[in-house]
């Protein structure tokens, strides 16, 4: 039995809490359709599921936005410059990003909790700032919520036939995926070649 099996089995015996607790560690892609199903069949209230879901998911991706925090920007800046090199990553590398999120912080905390893989990305550089605590957990908890309603009532609506999103949810995760694989991909590449050129 895997996680998610483990998990669909606990909500279907335990209900909310257990809904809100595997939210923390997994997507929801994987479980809010269930319990979208499990709301059409009157087992479940639809958004109350939805709301509980989105606090399991928040919970999850402040845990991580809280490491980033406690790690600090000068102490994420004092090992780029040490180990940078291993990993071909620069300290304007984090210039970049920090800046990026100076200007477009909000719309990239909440807009990614839609996107499997960088959700929790998002939450690290929102940390190293730090973006304020309660504004980090008011955005994460609006595009959580968003996404959560979208996937409760497709599954809702699909009724016993919630499995059917799976496909498609995992087109769009494997999507999401290679695309993110392609642009570390170009990156390395660059950087090695450019390395190259200096080397030379």
């Amino acid at each position: 039995m895997d996680m998610v099996e483990l998990a669909t089995d606990a909500i279907a015996d335990y209900g909310y809490w257990a809904l809100g607790v595997f939210l923390v560690i997994l997507a929801p892609e994987a479980l809010m359709p269930f319990a979208g199903f499990l709301a059409h069949e009157g087992l479940l209230n639809l958004w109350l599921s939805i709301l509980v879901g989105s606090l399991g998911g928040t919970t999850g991706s402040t845990l991580i936005y809280l490491l980033a925090r406690r790690a600090g920007e000068e102490r994420m800046r004092d090992l780029v410059r040490r180990r940078g090199r291993w990993v071909l990553v620069r300290e304007s590398d984090l210039d970049l990003v920090l800046g990026v999120y100076e200007r477009k912080g909000y719309w990239i905390v909440a807009g990614g909790r839609l996107i499997p893989t960088v959700r929790s990305l998002v939450s690290i550089p929102a940390g190293l700032l730090p973006m304020s605590f309660g504004r980090f957990v008011g955005l994460t908890f609006l595009g959580t919520f968003i996404w959560n309603s979208f996937l409760g009532l497709a599954g809702y609506t699909l009724g016993a036939q919630w499995s059917a999103l799976e496909p498609y949810l995992g087109v769009y995760g494997a999507l999401v995926t290679a695309t993110v694989l392609l642009v570390v991909g170009i990156f390395v590449v660059r950087r090695l070649l450019a390395q190259g050129v200096k080397g030379r």
